[in-house]
């Protein structure tokens, strides 16, 4: 017992080591991310500027936005370096691009500079985004695996405070020798860190793989070590490579535009320009109330939000916890918006807490919801064999639409007024609310069939009197290897023949279904169902 206990303990701890260790990129993405709002006010103040020359505010949304090109870029790469030469020399490679640019900035003090530093810490933001989360979950044993996955927004958001802070203790030099220390801290910690084993399965490296997983679980030799093992080796080996067909089925398009419309909702929250100006934004918007102290207030309380996050986000169902936080969010985006139009019309009043409170919640309701749920929910609606493709996907449309939203900020800000511009988040954060309760299945808890078949539905939680459920394994099997079909099992509902699908898609016929080497499922009424796949 006191050696399964110190066992035990001893995984957790390297787990908890490893998952900090490799998220130590994602903090530098913070740094990155949070940089911008600190010193911005700097390069507009002809007294403050380190740089040789004032900038202009158009200058300025370059510098905000050229993050956004180059992790557009990222998308393409970073994945097929990972799979290709490992997550642990994509690490290194990940937060290469950050050290660069500290120590540009640290040398050279011009505006090219600064937008070539800008543009390689884009680069380590999506390399961030692809390599931590699929590291974290690849070493995770299935008791850490949520709680270290959630380590992502939470260190991303500790960095954001940290040079909160930091900008506000010490000049531009010291600003940036403290984020060129994190990415030295990290040189050093991946170093003692093990490649992933699942990485080393696929490149068939297999004694390896096993000393590997045999320090994630703290054990020299277990049987359990043994059997995971040869769980990853089985679905490494079962794991096939999709085809079109599979990128064209009826529930990857609505997955992919569930995802779509989720990330649309994550930039039109507006966080990016609300980290990236943040000090812009208190002084836009009528407070008496230090700019850079409600800054720092608004870093510390997305840390807590997000440690809150960590902590809830398993406890209730994803739906819910994306209804309330995007409603919540619209709130606080008009609220602040409103706060902008008063201190237009009449700069004499005072709006008091009323913006650092409204940002404030603002930022809970991210971490709580908009930042972390969308990328569970991306977990479980993809098959395994699509869903990298489908990442990417998404990544590249939420990177677009970031750079654009954040290059437009200062024009849209004169044309719309910043009140109109805050006020027109808040209208598409309201708008997501109906579309998720409509049209995004209940994944909580759910195995992946229970949510593909959901997908088919056009309205996935809307309960028919007769509803469909699925027949024992055992049974489908026998029903595949006794059916008159070829391996087809034929259902009769509605007076309908319906033939399935190993997903439990429905075809048309049964060659398709055939060809989908099928595994039944019994269903009674399938009004409701919509087309066909395929």
């Amino acid at each position: 017992m006191h050696n399964f206990i110190g066992s035990k303990f001893k995984a957790n701890c390297r787990q908890l080591f490893a998952a900090i260790s490799v998220n130590l990129v994602t903090f530098s993405f913070g740094l990155y991310t949070g940089w911008s709002s600190t010193v911005s006010p700097m390069f507009t103040d002809p007294k403050e500027t380190p740089l040789d020359h004032v900038m202009t505010d158009n200058s300025i949304s370059w510098a905000c936005s050229w993050g956004m090109l180059s992790a557009i870029l990222g998308t393409f790469f970073w994945g097929m370096l990972a799979d290709n030469f490992g997550r642990k020399t994509t690490g290194f490679l990940t937060m290469l691009p950050y050290l660069v640019s500290w120590i540009i900035l640290l040398v050279v003090k011009t505006e090219t500079a600064l937008m070539v530093s800008r543009f390689l810490g884009g680069l380590g933001a999506s390399g961030a985004a692809i390599n931590c989360p699929m590291y974290v979950g690849e070493v995770s044993d299935e008791a850490m695996k949520a709680g270290l996955g959630s380590l992502f927004i939470l260190m991303y958001n500790i960095g954001v405070l940290y040079v909160y802070v930091f900008g506000v203790m010490v000049d531009y030099t010291h600003l940036n020798l403290a984020c060129l220390a994190i990415s030295l801290l990290f040189m050093i910690v991946w170093m003692y860190v093990p490649e992933s084993p699942i990485f080393l399965i696929q490149k068939k490296r297999i004694d390896e793989a096993r000393q590997s997983l045999m320090w994630f679980r703290g054990k020299d030799n277990d049987k359990e070590v043994s059997d995971e093992m040869d769980s990853l080796m089985r679905h490494g080996d079962q794991l096939t490579k999709a085809t079109l067909a599979d990128y064209k089925k009826r529930g990857t398009l609505k997955a992919l535009l569930i995802g779509l419309v989720f990330q649309a909702g994550t930039q039109f929250s507006g966080i990016n320009i609300i980290l990236m100006y943040t000090v812009d934004i208190f002084k836009k918007s009528g407070s008496r109330m230090s700019p850079h102290s409600c800054t720092i207030l608004v870093g510390v309380v997305q840390v807590i939000g997000s440690a809150i996050a960590t902590l809830t986000v398993h406890r209730a169902g994803r739906k819910f916890f994306l209804m309330v936080t995007y409603g919540v969010t619209a709130l606080a985006l008009i609220t602040i918006g409103t706060c902008f139009y008063v201190n237009k019309v009449d700069p004499s009043i005072n709006t008091g807490i009323l913006p650092v409170l409204s940002l404030s919640v603002h930022v809970i309701a991210f971490s709580l919801g908009l930042g972390m749920v969308p990328y569970i929910i991306y977990t479980e609606v993809f098959p395994a064999n699509v869903r990298n493709i489908c990442m990417s996907l998404l990544m590249f449309f939420n990177n677009v639409l970031g750079f654009v939203i954040i290059k437009a900020y200062p024009s849209m800000s004169e044309a719309l007024h910043t009140s109109g511009y805050f006020w027109m988040f808040g209208a598409v954060c309201l708008a997501v609310v109906p579309y998720t309760y409509l049209f995004v299945p209940e994944t909580k808890d759910k195995a992946y069939e229970d949510i593909r078949r959901e997908l088919l539905l056009w309205f996935p939680d809307r309960r028919h009197k007769n509803k469909a459920a699925a027949v024992d394994k055992e049974t489908a099997a026998d029903q595949v290897d006794g059916g008159d079909a070829g391996n087809v099992v034929v259902v009769e509902a509605n007076e309908m023949k319906v033939y399935m699908g190993k997903d439990q898609s429905c075809f048309a016929t049964p060659q398709r279904a055939r060809d989908n080497c099928l595994i039944s499922v019994n269903i009674t009424d399938l009004r409701g169902m919509g087309e066909w796949e395929n």
